[in-house]
C-alpha cells in the first residue's frame, strides 16, 4: 500500500488528498487470489455524486460482485479508468513532471478512445488514431510519443491480468529522425549574447544566462534558493528536476553571481516566479524571447541553446567528454551528435567547392 494513502473505516477503501485543491481521490483495493490484484479509483469528493467513504465502499462491493459472478473487470474497464489506475501506479516510480506530461497528452489526444472498453480496443483502432495525428499535421515524433504512452498503459493492463495482448505492439509509425541540427555563425552568436545581456528585467536576464550555460528550460524554471550555494559558488540541479534523474552540480561563474545580486534573495522557494501568480512559471517569457529572436534575426527554440553550445564547443575542438559534462549528458554517446554535425558541415563545404569546379 502506498504511503500517501489514508485508510478509511471501510475495508479496502483508502483516499489521497490533494493539498492544493483539498479534493479527495477514493481508491478501492481489490484482491482475489488467482483472479485479480488491483487498485481502482472509485470516485472523487468533488464528482457528480460527491463520493464519500460509504459510496466508495458500495462501488467496491459492486466490483467484487461482478468478479464473483464471473463478469470480469475488463467488461467495465474503459481506457480512461485504466489510465487513471495506471497514473496512480506510476506516480510512485516516476518524476512528477513526467507523470504530468502523460496526463496532459492523454487528456489532449485520447478523447475519442477513452470511453471505449479496453477489451474492445484493437490494433486497428490505435493505428487509425496514429494515422489521424499524422494527417492533422502532427510530427511523427509526437505520434511515436503517444503510441509509446498507450503501449505503456496496456502493458500495465497485461501486468494486472486485465488483458492478454497489447494492441499497440504492431502499430506502425512513419520513419523519422528526431535529431535536430542547429548552429549559428560567430556573428549571430555574439549578437544573441549581447541581446540577452541587454534584457532589462533582471529575473528574465538571469534565466537566459542559465540557458547559455547549457541548462534545460525545466531545470531553470525549477531552480530553488536552497539549490544555490553562494559561499562555495555552486548550484545543483536536483535529480527530481534532471532529465537523467541524477543530481548534478555546476559552478557559479562571476557573471551569474553578478546577476544574482539584482534579485531579492530568499532562504527557500523558487528563484524564478511568475509576476502574475507568484507560482512556478510554465515557460520562459514569450514576448522577451520573441524580441530577442527578432533583433538577432534567428529562428530558434529555447532548447536550441543547448545545441548551439554543443556545436560551438565541438567546433572549437573542445573534447566530447567536457561537452558532455557541460550539457549534463549521462552518456558521452549522446554528445556525439555535435561531432557528427561538424563532419557534415565539412562535407557540405567540400561538396559545394567541387560543384563549383564542375560547372
Amino acid at each position: 500500500m502506498k504511503r500517501d494513502y489514508i485508510k478509511t473505516k471501510f475495508p479496502g477503501i483508502y483516499y489521497t488528498l490533494d493539498q492544493a485543491t483539498k479534493v479527495k481521490t477514493y481508491i478501492a483495493r481489490i484482491k482475489i487470489v488467482g483472479v485479480v490484484d488491483t487498485e481502482q479509483i472509485v470516485g472523487y469528493s468533488n464528482d457528480n455524486v460527491r463520493t464519500n467513504p460509504s459510496l466508495a465502499h458500495q462501488k467496491r462491493m459492486e466490483i467484487l460482485q461482478e468478479l464473483k459472478s464471473g463478469t470480469f473487470l475488463t467488461k467495465r474497464l474503459t481506457l480512461r479508468k485504466l489510465f487513471d489506475e495506471y497514473t496512480l501506479h506510476v506516480k510512485t516510480i516516476q518524476k512528477k513532471s513526467t507523470v504530468d506530461t502523460k496526463v496532459y497528452y492523454f487528456n489532449k489526444h485520447f478523447a475519442k478512445l477513452e470511453k471505449k472498453l479496453i477489451s474492445d480496443i484493437t490494433t486497428n483502432d490505435i493505428q487509425k488514431f496514429i494515422n489521424r495525428l499524422i494527417e492533422n499535421g502532427y510530427k511523427p515524433q509526437t505520434a511515436n510519443h503517444l503510441r509509446n504512452l498507450i503501449k505503456a498503459i496496456f502493458n500495465y493492463a497485461i501486468k494486472k491480468r486485465y488483458i492478454n495482448n497489447n494492441p499497440a505492439n504492431n502499430v506502425d509509425i512513419p520513419k523519422f529522425n528526431n535529431e535536430r541540427k542547429f548552429y549559428l555563425s560567430e556573428e549571430k552568436s555574439k549578437a544573441l549574447y549581447k541581446e540577452i545581456l541587454s534584457i532589462p528585467d533582471h529575473q528574465y536576464r538571469l534565466m537566459f544566462l542559465f540557458l547559455l550555460r547549457g541548462r534545460r528550460k525545466g531545470e531553470v524554471l525549477s531552480l530553488e534558493w536552497q539549490d544555490v550555494n553562494f559561499e562555495e559558488k555552486y548550484y545543483i540541479i536536483r535529480d527530481s528536476n534532471s532529465k537523467i534523474a541524477e543530481t548534478q552540480k555546476y559552478l557559479l561563474d562571476d557573471e551569474l553571481l553578478e546577476n544574482f545580486h539584482h534579485i531579492k534573495p530568499s532562504n527557500k522557494g523558487l528563484i524564478f516566479k511568475s509576476y502574475r501568480t507568484g507560482e512556478k512559471m510554465s515557460d520562459f517569457p514569450r514576448w522577451t524571447w520573441k524580441e530577442i529572436r527578432k533583433n538577432v534575426g534567428v529562428d530558434m527554440r529555447i532548447h536550441d541553446f543547448r545545441h548551439l553550445l554543443g556545436f560551438t564547443l565541438v567546433n572549437n575542438n573542445i573534447s566530447l567528454e567536457i561537452i558532455s559534462k557541460t550539457l549534463g549528458h549521462k552518456n558521452v554517446k549522446t554528445t556525439q551528435r555535435y561531432s557528427n554535425m561538424k563532419e557534415e558541415m565539412a562535407k557540405l563545404g567540400s561538396d559545394t567547392f567541387l560543384d563549383l569546379l564542375k560547372k
